[in-house]
């Protein structure tokens, strides 16, 4: 299989990194906590595992093209937005011809 273009390969591996953060972030936690009578549901660790699966579907996604991916996207997407740098920049992407071709979508030609 090619590899996709150099913008989806850069949203691409921001969704996979965020998701890892987000797993080694829950290793630290309970490795931190361990001592102290601090006790975190098992609830707490299933929506910040199913956070990092999501980023990482959402990564894989956009890789491939695959349907839904576009929309999952834009959904992580609404987290880096609080990094104005960060988040511009990939919306930015996420809005380019090249980027939305990855996905099969028609880009018109521009105007005469």
């Amino acid at each position: 299989m090619n590899r996709p273009p150099a913008c989806v390969v850069l949203v691409a591996r921001t969704h996979w990194v965020v998701g890892g953060v987000i797993l080694v972030s829950i290793g630290l936690l309970r490795w931190i906590v361990e001592k102290y009578p601090v006790a975190f549901s098992v609830r707490a660790y299933a929506i910040t595992g199913g956070l990092a699966a999501l980023y990482g579907l959402a990564g894989t996604l956009v890789w491939f093209g695959a349907f839904g991916g576009r929309l999952l996207s834009r959904v992580c997407g609404l987290l880096y937005l609080a990094r104005p740098r960060l988040g511009s920049h990939l919306w930015e992407i996420m809005d380019s011809a090249e980027y939305k071709a990855h996905f099969g979508v028609p880009i018109p030609p521009p105007p005469l």
